[in-house]
């Protein structure tokens, strides 16, 4: 018996509890507004995305064109090597290869740091961008009243009304945002 009379008060704070919590939370589901955006769209159609997208093509290119000499030079040098090898003697011959596989490792070399040096431009160009973004997103997100604004592309959602899918109107309010600024 006196373990009952111990649990009564427990079991009294734990509905109360529970009352209020649900209390809460119909109030709170009652005022929730959730809307999504699908940034990688919001960078392909804004103006500045585009911009930054295009200056990323014209570096990306160059690199790849600078990668491409290279490695005509490359296979012209081992085209070379087959067919001239036969008619050299075995130092020159092992000569010419080391020179080969030389140039194949700074080629592999040069590679890895347009990789690098492409990841680093994307980050460069895209990292105002998004924080204008950002500024943009948050700003439609008090005006508009919404409590949660997510990324469509996150892992995790699976389903999104597309009445709640605002990536028009953040492109919208983005390009007007980026258009008064050079006025």
């Amino acid at each position: 018996m006196n373990g009952r009379i111990n649990l009564i008060p427990l079991l009294m704070i734990f509905l109360l509890t529970t009352v209020l919590c649900c209390n809460v939370t119909a109030g709170e589901t009652a005022q929730t507004k959730v809307a999504v955006i699908n940034m990688q769209k919001v960078i392909r159609k804004s103006i500045a995305g585009q911009k930054a997208m295009e200056n990323l093509d014209k570096k990306l290119t160059k690199l790849q064109e600078e990668i491409r000499v290279k490695q005509d030079e490359i296979n012209a040098f081992k085209e070379e090597i087959e067919k001239k090898g036969p008619l050299m003697n075995e130092v020159a011959r092992a000569e010419k290869e080391r020179e080969y596989k030389k140039a194949f490792r700074d080629l592999q070399d040069k590679k890895e740091d347009a990789q690098f040096e492409m990841r680093q431009a994307e980050t460069k160009s895209m990292e105002p961008l998004l924080h204008e973004l950002e500024k943009v997103v948050g700003g439609i997100g008090e005006e508009g009243g919404y409590t949660l604004i997510l990324d469509k592309n996150m892992p995790g959602i699976y389903f999104i009304d597309s009445d709640v899918d605002i990536t028009e109107e953040i492109i919208t309010a983005y390009d007007n945002k980026v258009k008064s600024n050079k006025e």
